[in-house]
């Protein structure tokens, strides 16, 4: 997988609107994570306790505010990372 720039920046600006989405966005990090020989900290785990009454503080929106602050902060490893490896 190339690691550019536009591909981390397309990553970033992704709206988390799924739970696909939001799977796919971790898997695709991990990936470039792992290509850097990087460990991350574990995603949030995936809600249990959602009654499906849609309510004004669902788990899943709790869900959601994690995972971007999960994506934030393995983006910024990411970044660090690759503005330290030498150019191949």
């Amino acid at each position: 997988m190339q690691i550019s720039p536009a591909l981390l920046k397309q990553i970033e600006d992704q709206r988390l609107s799924s739970t696909g989405v939001g799977a796919q966005m971790q898997a695709t990090v991990q990936a470039i994570a792992a290509q850097l020989g990087l460990s991350l900290r574990a995603p949030p785990p995936w809600p249990t306790t959602c009654c499906g009454r849609g309510c004004g503080t669902c788990v899943w929106e709790a869900y959601y505010y994690a995972l971007d602050w999960w994506r934030e902060d393995a983006l910024e490893a990411v970044r660090a990372a690759g503005l330290a490896r030498p150019e191949a």
